[in-house]
């Protein structure tokens, strides 16, 4: 499920879009808001986010499949590899910059709560989305988005057996809390 959509199927996908009305999203704006999703602060559910892929139309089973596979490998590629990240808009294709960050913008909207952290502590990460659009600054900010809500837990310090306990106690691990 998390393969990633092939430049054919980009382009059906595109095309299904189109064919259900000017009120879906085209590939570049889909994009965007699955980049929210996977770099945002909590998950969201499908029920609250595959509306806007449709507007106000009915989706279709082809298209649907090839969102929720886009979906799933966004996720997993944020997670393995988000230093690798590049907005497909930089692939070619009539996609724009301002339409994929309208998509991000409105994954932001989804869980706007959730992410009053990063516009706390890092307002200028958002600011590349926002019109006029930062082409420049967008893959620097999803990258540093990802990395504020998702930084890699650090592991505890192994505690030796003859370091003190961590615990306050002032024996050795072995003979405290490791015994």
């Amino acid at each position: 499920m998390s393969l990633p959509l092939n430049d054919d199927e980009y382009a059906q996908l595109d095309e299904l879009l189109a064919a259900i009305g000017p009120q879906a999203m085209d590939v570049a704006r889909l994009e965007g808001l699955l980049t929210a999703l996977a770099v945002g602060p909590a998950e969201v559910s499908q029920e609250a986010w595959l509306p806007l892929v449709w507007g106000d139309a009915a989706g279709n089973a082809d298209a649907a499949a090839l969102v929720l596979r886009h979906h799933a490998y966004m996720q997993t590629w944020m997670r393995q590899e988000p230093a690798s990240f590049e907005p497909i808009y930089e692939c070619g294709g009539n996609w724009t910059a301002e339409a994929w960050s309208a998509g991000f913008l409105a994954g932001v909207a989804l869980n706007h709560d959730a992410w009053a952290p990063l516009r706390a502590h890092q307002p200028a990460l958002l600011a590349p989305f926002q019109p006029p659009v930062n082409a420049a600054k967008v893959t620097p900010a999803v990258v540093q988005i990802n990395a504020f809500f998702h930084a890699p837990q650090a592991k505890p310090a192994k505690v030796g057996r003859n370091d003190p306990c961590p615990c306050g106690s002032g024996q050795k691990h072995k003979k405290c809390c490791g015994a």
